[in-house]
Formats: structure tokens, sequence, C-alpha cells
């Protein structure tokens, strides 16, 4: 067969043979695809062959095409890269032409190797993650979901409408991502945006992630489960002393101080804990003299490597009424056999057993007779 005064035969044909890759083989629209276009002189020829013109085509377009290529002995062979883009997405079928003859005469021949491509739609999309995992730092992860190279990227954090921090990140290909960490402790508040500008083919844009920083509550030892209970002046306070924070706490000590109508017992006036881990409690025990309707604890502890110190009152009125009762309940008359009147005790006096008064009877009185 011959096209425009060649003869056109396939690479497997002719003594001259025709390879042809591409990179990359599914380009996006508008992406440089590359095509590598080898020319090999069979070992087995017997004469030189010139190469006079390679031309990427299909049967409808030429896309490039290179004249004068060069010539090539037995068992030579030369390499031709050749670039184009593609403007519209699908598979494209297209021929690595090749045009050559043998330098000592002869008709041009037309040699010629397919290959394909599959051409994508553009895809541009970029976006942000973030993790903060409690620490005073957000990591922020921005990752290329598209199908192109995203250029100049800067990532800023935003707080309160107030631009606090941004970096610079490396140019990051289709499918994967790059991180880069912000030390947000300082930041008053517990909301940040974060967006990203990126360049794709001269064009910007941007994509944004609103994160909110997962702290951790510093521990915080408050005492719960209290129970008082008294015996005359004398109140012993008993309970748990936990941890509702979210951190370990240290050197945990708690006292009764010295103060109005308070005295601490001696040693029982204060009480170490030591340590108490997060969302866990220790139990305490305090004792103390006590003369008023309230108790103030002392709680002391280390937290986060701050030192702590602050007061919980105990109210301990209850015990005062309940006393007095007991004291009302202890009043009892009473009365002699005779029931000539009653008697009235206090407990807090001295108490009498009735079981111990001797009832005597009436004295018997007989008249004595007169005297002969």
């Amino acid at each position: 067969m011959t096209f425009g005064g060649a003869t056109v035969a396939s690479a497997q044909q002719s003594a001259v043979s025709v390879s042809v890759d591409a990179s990359p083989e599914d380009p996006v629209v508008g992406e440089t695809t590359t095509f590598n276009v080898t020319v090999t002189n069979q070992e087995g020829s017997n004469s030189i062959a010139d190469v006079s013109s390679i031309m990427l085509r299909t049967n409808q377009e030429h896309y490039e095409r290179v004249e004068d290529v060069g010539s090539l002995a037995p068992g030579g062979s030369l390499t031709v890269k050749m670039t184009t883009t593609f403007e519209q997405a699908g598979q494209k079928n297209l021929k690595a032409h090749v045009s050559a003859k043998r330098a000592s005469g002869g008709n041009l021949r037309a040699i010629y190797s397919p290959v394909t491509v599959d051409v994508q739609e553009l895809d541009i999309n970029g976006g942000l993650s973030t993790a903060s995992n409690g620490s005073d730092e957000t990591t922020v992860t921005f990752t290329n979901y598209g199908n192109v190279e995203l250029s100049n990227i800067e990532i800023t954090a935003t707080a309160d409408d107030s631009v606090r921090d941004n970096r610079d990140v490396f140019d990051v290909d289709p499918d994967e991502e790059t991180s880069v960490t912000f030390d947000t402790g300082e930041y008053d508040t517990d909301i940040i945006n974060f967006s990203a500008t990126y360049t794709v083919r001269g064009e910007q844009y941007e994509t944004t992630r609103t994160a909110t920083r997962d702290q951790q509550v510093t521990g915080e030892i408050r005492l719960t489960s209290i129970d008082v209970a008294a015996s005359g002046s004398t109140v012993s306070i008993d309970g748990e002393a936990a941890n509702i924070g979210g951190t370990d706490v240290e050197s945990v000590l708690i006292s009764i101080p010295t103060t109005d109508g308070i005295t601490p017992a001696g040693g029982s006036g204060e009480y170490f804990v030591g340590s108490v881990d997060a969302s866990e409690f220790s139990t305490f025990e305090l004792t103390a003299s006590v003369e008023r309707d309230t108790v103030p604890i002392r709680v002391a502890y280390i937290a986060d490597n701050d030192r702590v110190t602050k007061t919980q009152t105990v109210d301990v009125s209850s015990l005062a009424v309940l006393n007095a009762r007991r004291r009302q309940h202890r009043i009892f008359d009473i009365r002699s056999s005779t029931g000539s009147g009653a008697l009235a005790v206090d407990s807090q006096i001295g108490r009498f057993d009735s079981s111990r008064i001797v009832r005597r009877p009436k004295h018997q009185f007989h008249k004595i007779p007169d005297k002969p």
C-alpha cells in the first residue's frame, strides 16, 4: 500500500522497526505527554537506512513532526523524544509514523507503530485535615486528592479573625500529602481556622478547615463523699480526694487550719494523700475540735508543674442540732414514790437510775395505851 508516494508497512514488515511508549499513559487534559519513538535498522539489513521524518498522529490529526532524523547502519538505532498535549478527555489512538528508505536508493517507506493514551478530565482538589491529640500543637495535613500537581502552597492559621501564623510547603503531587505543625497552645480560643492557598497552571485556589483543639483538662482535686461525725466537741471528717481533671496530680495534702472556733486534733489535723491519677480518688480522714457550724479544709497539690492551694468548706451545723436533740432526750423526770415532786436531771450534769431509788413504806403509827 502507498501513502503520499511512500509504501506503507508495519514495523514487522520492514528491515526498519519502530517502537513507541508514552509517559504518562493517562495524562490529564492540558498535561504534557512525552512519546519516546525508537527507530532500529535490523541486524540482517544489508544497507544503511535514511530516516527522513517521524510523525505523531491519529488518522484525523497530526500532533508532532520531526524532519531529517538521520541515518542508521545495520544494527543501529536512535530514539526521538516528542511531546504534545491534549485538550479533550478520552482515549487517543496514535501512531508513531516513520518515513525511511535505503541510502543506496529505493522507494520511501512509511513504517508505523501504534500507541494509546487515556486522557483524563482535569481534577483540582486540595484538602486539609487537622490533629491536636490534646497537646499544645496542632498538625495540619495538606492532601492532593486531584490528578494534577499543586504548587506554591501556603497554609495559614487564623483565630478570632486574626492571622496567627503561616507556613509554606513544597509542591504536592497527586495522591500525595505534606504536614506542618502549628504551636497553638498560646491561642486564646479553642476554635482555629486553617486555610491553604495553592496554584494550578497559573490559577490560584483555596481550601479551608476549622479545627477545635482537644485540650486536656488540668488535674484538679475536689473533696467528695464527705462524712462527718462528732463526739462531744470533737469532729471527724472523712471522704474522698477525687481528681476531676484529665492529668495526674502530685503531693496532695489535706488539712484543717487553726482558726477561730477550730483546733486541729494533733497529728490528725492533716492528711497526706500523695499522687492521684486522672479520674481517680484517694480517701482521707481529719479530726478537729470544732465550736462553729462550718469547717474550712485546705487542699494543696501540684498539677502540671503548678502548685495549687484552695479551700473547701464543710457544713457541720447538723451535728449541733443532733447533739441538742440528744441532750433533750436524755432529760427525764424522776418522781418519788410519794408523788410529792419531780426532779429533772440533764445528762450533761448527771444521770439517775430510778431502779436504784429505794422505796420505803409509810410509817405505821400505833396508839400507845394509857397507863393504869
